[in-house]
């Protein structure tokens, strides 16, 4: 009874003292996780962890039931002396072997990281500027033996990326490190912090984000035997609304070289693929890439390097190129560095559209260095014709060598906003047309003032500025001062040229040009060297249209030869001096007094000052006669002029001014006129005429006898004289033509008179006076209030004017004078 007391007694002992231990153990194990455990501890486990080649500092050391030891405020350094921090950990859950811990020693053999945030410094030497954060890092770190780490599945997202680790690390030597990595401390870290920075610009599948797993292998101590496999995976990355799907990258990091074994990628038009290595410490690498995929818009928002033009590619695109860069030291790590890149490959593009011009293919090698272009054979394609370019872009300077066989309006849209879009605006394409063009030269994209062009070009069957051109060649250099096109020639058509049609003249007419030079300060063309057998109109038509139609009155029926020099103002200033000679063999058509002359061998010197035509030395075949003459004509005053005329025929003057005029006969004379604005009846000037051979009229010698004389002699000029010559001096009024001297005799009479003919209506209003003598005296005496003196009066429509005798009136002194001279001899000639 007394033994099974004590054993009861014992019993309730034992279990009263577990009673209490409890709560002393909950006390105790509070009071450790709320003070830490002791500091000797926190030591002996960051010794063995620096032992591993991980040198740590905690910041206190827990026991947590059912989980065991929580470090908090972990800081991992990079070196033994713990000076350069490289990351630090909120809370970390460690595993000690029990066996030595029961033994009184301190073996870490696990850590264990749960939905952690692992902050990691870019720079070691500035733990507090930029770093990496990994977030809902979950890690089982195992540490078998001493001086090896290996990590299995560890999982975490870094930058929207989930990346899942596996590693083993080992660390031989005593925590030195290899030289490298002291001089090149960071170098990785930098590159993933610039990588994170830019994938805060993109955008991923939210149901399906990019996963990358990698396996490392490696000495803690030495980067340079770091080994690292990555793959990374994505549906689709996008940025600045431009995505790519299927992404997938794999590649490996040995030391101190990154390589990208593959990268490949799609979008709607095609596909990517490429590799490429990067040495870490030189921070220099080369890669290769093939692509089918849209290259303008992944330069333009990838890259933020738009193309500086107006390009829309419809078609397919393959572009292959290889090349290398480099990344400099970058003081700021979150900025994207300016990477130095060159870089050499081919391009094909098809359905292409530059700035509203469409182009089948466009193809080209090139190359590129730190921003610098070239593009060598290129090639683009049209139906109607081809070019091959080689250009060079440096900075904001275009080089560029082009031989085309492009439509000539294709160029326009090329030349937005400058000088040579107006000029080529200017031609338009007739049937069959042809431009071959071979230019070299430059222009800056900022300044749209800066170009220049040299070289030359042939066309065949274009117009410029309406006028059609057959055929055309030369050479030019072109700026924005200057646009000079020399040693030329021009071939016209004139199938439709209203002189060729009006006088069947031929098809064609060629020119040689020595210069035509347009000075854009001066607003001046300047003429050089242009000889042929060309219409002058056409030509001068090309650069100054309104002294175009000023020369287009004087009508060539075939083209004459022409030779001309001088400057043309394109202005109002009035400033123009081109000197052009002309002769032709064949006739010109010139309206004078209303109705059209006919010259023929025409030949001139012509100068054209400001908008004043001068025509001097002209000399002509008219109306079976010599002409020769001036004429100035403006289009701001009217037209003047001198002839002096030789033995023309009246019979074909009277039929183009359609008056009547018996028997024919020569003039001879000049004159001074002015005609403004072309109207006759305006008309003034002055002058003198003499005709020779007329038959102006006929006087009957035996008075009423004389027709019967005719009659019965069967010859119509019997018992007549017949005045043949005349002559007076004309002043022109108004259109009106006036004379008071007019003189003519037969030689039995004397006839003075004076008198108006109207230019315009073609009247006449004339007083002609006679002094008969000898036999004609006689026979005529009855019939005369003064002896031997007679007069008449006739008006009306020249052509069929009335004709009455009418009182005698005094005439002046002159007529008076030469009334009363003595006749020539009387003489009846039966002619």
């Amino acid at each position: 009874m007394f033994h099974f007391s004590i054993v009861r007694n014992l019993r309730t002992a034992v279990w009263l003292l577990v009673v209490a231990m409890i709560p002393l153990a909950l006390g105790g194990l509070y009071w450790a996780n709320n003070t830490g455990l002791p500091e000797e501890w926190r030591n002996a486990l960051e010794q063995q962890m620096s032992n591993q080649g991980a040198h740590v500092s905690i910041g206190s050391l827990a026991y947590v039931p059912l989980k065991g030891f929580v470090a908090k405020s972990v800081t991992i350094f990079a070196e033994e002396e713990r000076i350069n921090e490289i990351s630090n950990l909120e809370r970390v859950q460690l595993v000690l072997d029990n066996t030595s811990l029961a033994g009184g020693k301190f073996r870490l053999r696990k850590v264990v990281l749960n939905n952690a945030r692992l902050s990691l410094p870019v720079d070691p030497k500035e733990p507090t500027g930029q770093a990496l954060h990994f977030n809902k890092v979950n890690a089982s770190i195992f540490m078998p033996e001493d001086r090896l780490i290996e990590i299995e599945d560890a999982r975490g997202n870094v930058g929207g990326v989930d990346v899942t680790l596996s590693a083993k690390f080992y660390s031989k030597g005593g925590g030195k490190g290899n030289p490298d990595d002291e001089k090149q401390e960071g170098k990785r870290r930098e590159m993933i912090a610039h990588i994170l920075n830019e994938l805060q610009h993109w955008s991923f599948d939210p149901n399906s984000p990019p996963s990358a797993h990698i396996n490392i292998t490696g000495d803690m101590n030495d980067k340079s035997t770091l080994d690292a496999d990555f793959h990374i995976v994505a549906s689709y990355i996008e940025k600045k609304q431009y995505r790519v799907k299927n992404v997938t990258t794999q590649g490996r990091l040995s030391g101190y070289l990154l390589t990208v074994d593959s990268f490949e990628a799609e979008d709607s038009r095609g596909s990517l693929a490429g590799h490429a290595d990067y040495q870490i410490l030189k921070r220099e690498g080369r890669f290769d890439i093939d692509s089918s995929i849209e290259i303008p818009r992944l330069l333009k928002s990838w890259l933020d390097y738009p193309l500086k033009m107006e390009l829309l590619l419809g078609g397919k695109q393959q572009v292959q190129f290889a090349g290398e860069f480099n990344i400099p030291e970058q003081e700021n790590p979150e900025e994207l560095p300016e990477v130095s890149v060159k870089l050499t490959g081919h391009a094909l593009c098809e359905s292409v559209m530059l700035r509203g011009i469409t182009f089948d293919a466009v193809e080209s090698w090139f190359s590129w260095q730190d921003g610098d272009l070239f593009l060598r054979d290129m090639k683009l394609t049209r139906p109607d014709g081809t070019a091959k370019v080689k250009a060079l872009l440096k900075g904001d300077i275009v080089k560029l060598s082009l031989h085309s066989t492009f439509p000539a309006p294709i160029f326009g849209p090329l030349f937005k906003g400058k000088p040579l879009e107006k000029i080529i605006a200017d031609f338009s394409e007739n049937t069959a047309p042809f431009t071959e063009v071979f230019l070299d030269g430059s222009f800056n994209l900022k300044d749209r003032f800066a170009w220049q062009y040299e070289g030359h070009g042939n066309i065949r069957n274009l117009s410029f500025r309406g006028v059609p051109v057959r055929s055309a060649n030369c050479s030019f250099k072109l700026d924005r001062h200057q646009l000079n096109f020399f040693d030329g020639k021009v071939t016209f058509d004139y199938s439709d040229y209203s002189l060729r049609k009006s006088y069947n003249g031929p098809t064609n007419g060629s020119a040689d040009i020595g210069r035509i030079l347009y000075d854009h300060p001066s607003k001046t063309v300047s003429v050089e060297g242009v000889e042929g057998s060309i219409w002058a109109a056409p030509l001068v038509r090309f650069f100054a249209p309104a002294i175009a139609d000023n020369l287009e009155q004087y009508r060539f029926h075939t083209p004459p030869r022409l030779s001309g020099s001088g400057i043309v103002d394109i202005t109002p200033q009035g400033r123009t001096k081109l000197d052009v000679d002309f002769s032709s063999d064949g006739p010109a058509t010139y309206k004078f007094l209303g109705e059209d002359v006919e010259l023929s061998a025409p030949s001139a010197n012509v100068k054209i000052r400001g908008g004043k035509v001068e025509v001097d030395n002209l000399k002509a075949e008219a109306f079976g006669g010599q002409v020769t003459g001036e004429i100035v004509n403006s289009a701001t005053s009217a037209l003047s002029g001198e002839f002096s005329v030789s033995k023309l025929s009246m019979a074909k003057i009277s039929s183009t001014y359609d008056f009547e005029m018996k028997g024919g006969g020569i003039v001879t004379g000049r004159i001074e006129f002015t005609l403004p604005d072309g109207d006759v009846s305006r008309m003034d000037g002055k002058g003198l005429v003499g005709l020779e051979n007329a038959e102006l009229f006929s006087v009957p010698v035996f008075g009423p006898l004389s027709p019967v004389m005719a009659k019965v002699l069967a010859d119509r000029r019997a018992g007549f004289e017949r005045a043949k010559a005349a002559f007076c001096t004309f002043t022109i009024n108004d259109g009106v033509l006036s004379t008071r001297d007019f003189q003519t005799s037969t030689t039995s009479v004397n006839f003075t008179g004076d008198g108006s003919v109207d230019l315009s209506d073609r009247v006449i209003d004339f007083t002609i006076r006679l002094n008969a003598r000898g036999l004609l005296g006689i026979i005529t005496l009855p019939l005369r209030p003064f002896t031997g003196l007679f007069q008449f009066h006739g008006k009306g429509p020249l052509k069929d004017s009335t004709w009455e005798s009418v009182r005698f009136t005094p005439p002046s002194a002159e007529q008076n004078e030469a009334l009363l001279r003595p006749p020539p001899k009387a003489l009846i000639i039966a002619e």
